[in-house]
């Protein structure tokens, strides 16, 4: 029983992560329905089967009912956690700035430097 379960567990496992492995493998688009449905199609016949092999009498049985169970229950799962589209319109950018003339001078306190201003130049030092 200890064998059976340890394998159920390692398959899931595996098969988990050899899918979050190969996603990153292929361009997706994730707020796309038919994509997140394949996803969770894929990862829920590899948790099924895990499940499936490891809690039934008959562990091959188990896996083929829990691989067909998980991959309806994760398409399922992967079409309705998609995010809905935004139910706003767009918001324009203004033409000019909300507030005019506000970077147009110095912060208050600080002042300008005099119009003739310039750095002194640097004390030679002796070789």
């Amino acid at each position: 029983m200890m064998r059976r379960i340890a394998f159920g567990i390692s398959a899931g496992v595996s098969a988990a992560a050899l899918l979050a492995t190969v996603s990153a493998c292929v361009p997706s688009d994730v707020q796309d329905p038919y994509q997140r449905a394949i996803v969770g199609a894929a990862l829920g016949s590899a948790l099924g089967t895990g499940i499936g092999a490891t809690f039934s009498i008959n562990p091959g049985i188990g896996s083929i009912v829990g691989a067909e169970t998980g991959a309806t229950l994760g398409a399922v799962a992967g079409v309705i956690t998609t995010e809905p589209p935004p139910s706003y319109a767009p918001v324009a950018p203004p033409d000019t700035a909300y507030i005019p003339g506000f970077y147009d001078n110095w912060p208050p306190g600080n002042h300008p430097p005099p119009l003739a201003s310039e750095t002194p130049p640097p004390v030679p030092h002796p070789i």
